[in-house]
């Protein structure tokens, strides 16, 4: 019986950790899209982000904040001017909480017409259950190429 136990709460483990993973991706699809609304919604009803745009909490003030910050022009698939390379994830969950950390790189288009790297960072996230569906429960940018410095705007 231990022995079943023990595969359920691995493959419970392994289920939830393609959740997150899942989550992160669509996080950077939906920035991408400029789907601002869908992306708010990704995170918790107490959900907070904390990077270079500012600080917000709750999925309404996550949606202004990017609405102020970037505008509330739809992305165009004809004229692609940046995205998001999301790499090197690390999760680790426990219950209904869980923590990540992951690598981004946002390209950009140059004059020449060609992708050049323009930032370089990493996420330090933390997830809650809700609802039965994996959440953003915080989620902090932080730029390392250049370094942008968020630390002071960090929950302890």
């Amino acid at each position: 019986m231990s022995t079943a136990l023990s595969l359920e709460s691995r493959l419970q483990r392994l289920e939830d950790e393609k959740q997150i993973r899942e989550l992160m991706i669509e996080y950077g699809r939906r920035l991408d899209a400029r789907d601002f609304r869908g992306y708010a919604r990704l995170f918790a009803g107490e959900g907070e982000w904390i990077g270079g745009l500012g600080r917000a909490k709750g999925p309404a003030a996550i949606e202004a904040m990017l609405v102020k910050g970037l505008g509330s022009i739809a992305a165009n698939p004809q004229t692609v001017t940046s995205f998001h390379i999301l790499t090197n994830f690390q999760i680790e969950v426990t219950g209904d909480r869980a923590s990540a950390y992951s690598r981004l790189l946002y390209v950009i288009r140059s004059a020449e017409d060609t992708p050049v790297p323009s930032r370089g960072g990493h996420y330090e996230d933390l997830f809650i259950r809700e609802d039965g569906s994996w959440k953003f429960l915080r989620r902090v940018v932080l730029g390392d190429i250049p370094t942008q410095d968020v630390l002071a705007a960090r929950p302890a």
